[in-house]
């Protein structure tokens, strides 16, 4: 009977270009922070860690080879997997947001939170938001520089309701923390308010060696009793919760971005001890156990068929959460065999690992080798729901349904633009993937197809490569958008310093 139903959907979608489904799936998105491809014994044989439920995931659906964050750090990717939309469109051209950051995202500009929710879903967010608030000052006015200026935390309302987070961007409840696990204010936050004023202080003693870099927090308040090390197992249970008591009368999304194994790296004493490359490969192992938890919430809810459950990460692992020389001492390597961390462009910064389970459409233990993005899943969202698309939303997005039934031809992405820590670009066409530089000695360009190492730049005997390139990726930013459609307008200048192959205006 599944193979029936399955056959009618695809007939459906090759004959009109959209999903015909129903009911709708429920939609679980588990978005790990700083993880590497390398971190999955299902894609890494040669893993020091052991990922059961995450193998099980590669098992019973479908993992995908070239799937890309749209910036290898943590902000970027978020402002992109909820709008559809490249991060340095918006008014960040690199870096990330800090705790005390107003919000990116702005008023009006829509998210697949938002999407899903006018289409009949429950929204749920459990985990690290990372997107900025509209934080509350002593003196009634609001946080309004995205880069906080020092001592900002001292004027912070505590005791008042912030805007500009998840409930006021499609989210119907938002549990969880405003920023990474190392960045105060170490406080839970329940919809548009912390759970617990903080009134204790974290105090930073300054950590030097990379065993000491890998716990480290930043000086800043911190609610009384709070524990790094429980973080996860408290989203965890919540999520499960989520499960529990969703109406089973529709549909829901769940987001659930983890804050592991980002530093600090904090596994539980019952993980401690359990993996073969120390408390990296510990935490690897509870963010597992995490997974295991939510597959079998929705299982004992008798709904997995017809969940969607996505797994990924924001970007590549981390050398503070797990040093270059760890690689050699405990011979794991979290990038797999490509090139490259978290905050760089080269493949390891932002080629993530990508799994996706739906036993009533997608084939157990398939795989896709197609060039995508986590910038699609708003589009995905939005064919899902048979929503039609507006020029101004979902800029960059492209629907990965087709591929998900394995219809690739429906799939239409055929580019990507990377972006690391410093706002600098990388552009992938096909099997090229170019990194410009002003100076033009340290520019690159990388034939994937014959070296995803990326050990061979091939920049300076292939000009009319690097000149086809640098001219789609300026149409790319030129044009508001990457998908078909009017030109949009970006955020800020239409020149900015990291566009470094374009000429200044």
């Amino acid at each position: 009977m599944k193979t029936v139903l399955k056959l009618m959907w695809v007939s459906a979608l090759l004959a009109t270009g959209v999903l015909a489904k129903e009911p709708l799936p429920n939609i679980v998105c588990i978005l790990a922070d700083d993880m590497g491809v390398g971190d999955i014994a299902a894609l890494n044989p040669a893993a020091k860690v052991k990922t059961p439920n995450l193998d099980g995931l590669v098992a019973s659906g479908m993992k995908f080879s070239d799937m890309h964050s749209s910036a290898s750090i943590c902000t970027p990717t978020r402002y992109s997997l909820l709008t559809g939309r490249y991060c340095w469109r918006s008014e960040l051209k690199g870096n990330v947001l800090y705790g005390y950051s107003r919000a990116l995202i702005a008023p009006g500009r829509d998210t697949a939170a938002a999407l899903l929710k006018r289409n009949g879903y429950q929204t749920a967010m459990i985990g690290k938001w990372h997107l900025g608030l509209n934080w509350m000052l002593k003196d009634g006015s609001r946080v309004t520089e995205l880069k906080a200026p020092e001592g900002i935390e001292a004027q912070i309302d505590f005791s008042k309701p912030f805007t500009g987070g998840p409930c006021d961007l499609g989210f119907d409840s938002w549990f969880g923390i405003n920023a990474s696990l190392n960045l105060p204010p170490y406080v839970w936050m329940e919809n548009d308010r912390v759970v617990e004023v903080p009134t204790e202080r974290h105090v930073s003693n300054g950590l030097k060696t990379p065993e000491e870099k890998q716990v480290r927090m930043e000086s800043g308040l911190q609610a009384s009793g709070f524990d790094p090390s429980t973080v996860l197992k408290t989203l965890t249970e919540r999520a499960v919760e989520h499960i529990d008591a969703a109406d089973a009368e529709s549909p829901f999304f769940l987001y659930l971005p983890l804050t592991a194994p980002h530093t600090p790296v904090v596994p539980r004493d019952e993980f401690r001890g359990t993996s073969d490359c120390g408390i990296y490969g510990d935490f690897v192992q509870e963010i597992d156990w995490s997974v295991g938890q939510v597959l079998d919430a929705l299982e004992a809810r008798g709904i997995a068929e017809n969940t969607l459950v996505i797994f990924t990460a924001d970007n590549g692992a981390s050398k503070p959460a797990f040093p270059l020389k760890f690689e050699q001492v405990f011979d794991h390597h979290p990038s797999g065999i490509y090139r490259g961390r978290k905050a760089s462009l080269y493949e390891g910064g932002h080629r993530v690992p990508f799994l996706v389970r739906w036993p009533e459409v997608v084939e157990a233990g398939s795989r896709c080798d197609v060039l995508c993005e986590l910038t699609d899943f708003y589009a995905t969202c939005a064919e899902l729901v048979r929503a039609p698309a507006a020029p101004q939303v979902g800029e960059d997005s492209f629907s990965m349904l087709p591929l998900f039934f394995q219809t690739l031809e429906k799939y239409k992405r055929t580019q990507a633009v990377h972006h690391d820590f410093g706002g600098r670009f990388a552009f992938r066409d096909g099997r090229w993937k170019l990194i410009p530089s002003k100076n033009r000695s340290k520019a690159a360009l990388y034939d994937l197809e014959a070296d995803v190492s990326e050990t061979a730049n091939q920049y300076a005997s292939n000009p009319e490569v690097v000149e086809r390139l640098e001219a789609r990726l300026t149409a790319v930013v030129a044009n508001g958008r990457s998908t078909p459609g009017p030109k949009q307008e970006n955020d800020g200048p239409a020149w900015w310093s990291q566009l470094v192959w374009m000429e200044q205006k």
